[in-house]
Parts: structure tokens; sequence; C-alpha cells
């Protein structure tokens, strides 16, 4: 299962930030016992990312994350921008393409150097990109049938995050919980983390309903918060969910969605209903749960072949496209393999 670790946001205005995002790139391979040889990949990546945003977009966003596959610690880089996008995605691949009078290498280099690459671009509309780096000459095979992706930020002009998640996954069944602490900086910070710890306690036979319910127990005197946990087992074809409050949850499986409908109340606080629910999951199923930092109004509609690609990316667009700096807003993202 693939899970990652830490997040580091750069903001990206002039030339400056090439350099900056490329030594901050180093530090954290150099952290992670990268060969120089990786070290070298991990820079060049983040250089030509860097450098295609300040290029072909004029600013953006690059956000640096370790991340564990099975045993094993790589690099996770998006670059986000809200340039013009890319008309021709097949071209812009093809060494020698370039609309910025270049040499046109940059796509080409940054994919030949990941052990994963993956981009989304709408004309109009920006452009995202995601590069995996491990310490290795190949792609090590992760055994999990399940691959995760999340973004979460704090409200702005806060230093701690009030949303916390996690996963878990066991017998080939995946839990995944979100949670949105009441208010924002530390103290909702405590009570999310608290559930969280609560969360990965919970035994083989819980269900996302009893889960609540022990968090509910466990968050008394707390902050309180709202919380989704999901269930899903691809064996069974199916997701269990249960929510307390406003954590917003679909499936989408191909053209169809499922809305994963959470009762009112708090955790820790004011919990009088828990309803479990169950929705179908197949092969080509993808979760999103979002917290209220998003807007209400985010859906895929306008990110025609989004959920094709990778849940990070996935999570970095409408975190990208519909998060408020006025909450914390975190999005997390779960796909079968």
């Amino acid at each position: 299962m693939e899970e990652a670790l830490m997040d580091y946001a750069l903001s990206l205005t002039d030339q400056s930030g090439v350099a900056e995002a490329r030594r901050a790139t180093i530090k954290l391979a150099q952290g992670l016992g990268f060969s120089e040889r990786y070290q070298a990949d991990a820079a060049l990546v983040a250089s030509e990312a860097a450098t295609n945003i300040i290029k072909y977009a004029g600013r953006g966003e690059i956000l640096l994350r370790q991340y564990m596959s099975g045993d094993v610690a790589g690099i996770e880089l998006l670059a986000l921008d809200r340039g013009p996008g890319i008309a021709n995605l097949d071209a812009a691949r093809r060494d020698g393409f370039s609309t910025g009078g270049s040499l046109g290498a940059g796509l080409g280099t940054m994919s030949r150097q990941s052990h994963l690459f993956d981009i989304y671009s709408v004309a109009g509309a920006g452009t995202a990109v995601l590069a995996r780096i491990q310490n290795a000459k190949s792609q090590v095979a992760d055994a999990s049938r399940y691959s995760v992706g999340a973004r979460s930020t704090p409200k702005a002009n806060q230093e701690v995050c009030g949303d916390a998640w996690g996963v878990e996954e066991r017998d080939g069944r995946m839990r995944t919980v979100l949670l949105d602490g009441l208010g924002h900086g530390p103290l909702a910070s405590d009570a999310s983390r608290r559930a969280v710890d609560i969360f990965r306690q919970a035994g083989r036979i819980d269900t996302p309903a009893s889960i609540l319910r022990h968090a509910h127990e466990g968050l008394k005197g707390s902050r309180g918060a709202v919380m989704a946990v999901a269930e899903i087992d691809m064996a069974a074809g199916s997701v269990k969910f249960a929510g307390v409050g406003n954590i917003v949850g679909i499936v989408v499986s191909g053209e169809a969605s499922q809305h994963l409908l959470s009762t009112d109340g708090t955790v820790g606080y004011n919990m009088r209903l828990v309803r479990e629910a169950s929705v179908d999951w197949t092969a080509r199923s993808a979760m999103i749960l979002t917290t209220d930092g998003l807007s209400t109004r985010w859906n895929l509609n306008r990110h025609a072949g989004l959920i094709q690609h990778h849940p990070s990316l996935i999570a970095a667009v409408l975190h990208r496209d519909f998060a408020r700096d006025s909450d914390d807003a975190t999005v997390v993202v779960v796909k079968a393999v």
C-alpha cells in the first residue's frame, strides 16, 4: 500500500523558484539515503517541472512528499498550475516538441527519469504533473490491491491543520478515515489525531459504525470532530460507509457515481445516530472523500478523464480547483490497483 508521509509545498512565482525546488528535492533525496544517481534524477525532474511552470504558466506550486511503497521510500513530486494547459499532450511528451522556444525535452525527460509519471491537463484550465522517483533501478512492486492519494492543508495563516486522515489495509480490505476537528488549529488537530489513533486500533471485526462509536467515547472532553469511515472489500464488491457530520464522499465507477451519506452530529459531543450504508465497488471504482474546506460545488464534471489518473493527481487537482483558504481542506482518494 502506498502512503504519503510528509508534504512540502513551494510556491513558484519567478525563476528563483526553480533553484529552490531543486535544492529542496536534493535535500529530501539525501535524507532518504538516495544514491547520487537517483538524487540527480530527482533534481532533474524537479528542475524541469518548475521550469515548465514558470515558462508556460507564470506561477504555480511544487509539492514534495516522502511516500512508502511497501517497505521502500520514495519521493513524490506534484507540479500544479492554472496556466493555459496543454492542447496536445501526446505531442508535448515527444522530445523536440516545444511551444516556448526551448529544446522541448521537458516532459520526455521527466517521464524517463521517473519510476511513475502521470500528467493531467485541460486547455485553458491548467496542468498537473505527478512524478515518483525511488532509490532503485525499477519500480518496486507493491503487493497492495489499492492506491491512495491525498492533499491536506490548514486554513490560511494557520500552522496546524485541524483535519486528519488515515488508511489501514488488512485481509484484502481497505479502511479509510477522514476527520475535520471543530474549529481550527492545535485543539482541532488534537481531536482529529486522537480519532485517527482510535481508528488504527480497531479490530478485525469492527465496522465503520463501531469505529465511529469508539471514537465518540474517545473524543469526549475534546473539541470533537466530524468523521467518516469507509471499508472497501474488493472480494465482496462493496464499500461500507458511516459518517457523522459534513464529510462528503462519493464512489465513482465508470460513468456512475454513488454518494456516501452521513448523519448529523459531532463525534465526541452530539452523536445520536450512526447509519451504515453499503454501495457497490468494482475494479474500475474510485472513492473520493473531502472535508468542507472544499467548496460544496466541487464535482468531476469540469474535469473530463481525471478519474482515470493516479489518486495523488486526482486529489491534487480537486484541491487546487476547489479548496478554500478560509478553512482546513482535505481530499482523500482511493482506487483499485
